[in-house]
């Protein structure tokens, strides 16, 4: 049976290129359905939807209000006092103080290449389109990831520098990987909240890798694709907890 494609009008003879857009119910080929976007009526699943349905979901995206749980997440964030926050120089015990003052000249000696406007200008740009304000997004992320490099780099560099200075003076000082091993920890900690709703997270997903509330769990698991998933029990960490008022 022939079909015939919504947007580009071509018939379609072969039923293995035909592709059916989930939140319109119309019928595309597969030249013009092949976006991916989280379907809001359809518990936020991934599916191919045409141009149309692409550009009303990500509108509708951009313009709704945030969880509440994640506003009040939000709120405690600002609430507390800055965890990373580096004291002067002159109160740093001097292992410290010697291993910002060679990173500080590192970093002279090798100044990044990475635009000085930042992230925050990428996304205070105005666009046209929704297209144009994700793809925004996508470069403000990319360069968040390049400074997030560099960073590691300038560390690798720090540490190579102390493995092959002979131990001569009293100044020279052995580079603690402790520290670094901690910094990098805390960069791939991972937020015990759900991932739907920004409540307290209680169970895990070992098929999607997710963590969920109990709620939410049960509602996205009740569907046929998710029934054979594996859910585990999830309690994080007690640095997490404290970290994040769990």
């Amino acid at each position: 049976m022939t079909s015939i494609c919504s947007a580009c009008k071509q018939t379609i003879v072969n039923n293995s290129l035909k592709k059916i857009c989930q939140p319109c119910q119309q019928i595309f080929c597969t030249n013009c359905l092949y976006q991916r976007i989280a379907v809001p009526k359809l518990n936020y699943q991934m599916h191919e939807v045409c141009s149309s349905c692409f550009h009303s979901i990500s509108t509708q995206m951009m313009l709704q209000k945030p969880p509440k749980g994640f506003m009040q997440r939000i709120e405690q964030q600002q609430q507390l006092p800055a965890q990373r926050r580096m004291p002067p120089m002159n109160q740093l015990d001097p292992e410290t103080q010697a291993l910002e003052e060679r990173l500080q000249k590192l970093r002279m000696a090798f100044p990044s290449s990475t635009p000085s406007t930042g992230a925050n200008a990428m996304l205070s740009s105005t666009a046209d389109t929704p297209d144009d304000l994700l793809q925004q997004m996508n470069d403000a992320l990319a360069i968040e990831q390049n400074e997030r490099n560099e960073q590691k780099s300038l560390e690798e560099r720090l540490r190579v520098l102390h493995a092959t200075m002979p131990p001569a003076t009293p100044n020279t000082v052995v580079l603690s990987k402790t520290k670094v091993e901690e910094e990098v920890n805390d960069e791939d900690e991972e937020f015990p909240w759900c991932t739907v709703c920004n409540e307290n997270a209680t169970k895990r997903c070992l098929d999607c890798d997710e963590l969920f509330c109990e709620a939410c769990a049960r509602k996205i698991h009740r569907q046929s694709s998710y029934k054979n998933h594996e859910l585990e029990s999830y309690r994080p960490s007690a640095k997490a907890k404290k970290k994040y008022n769990y």
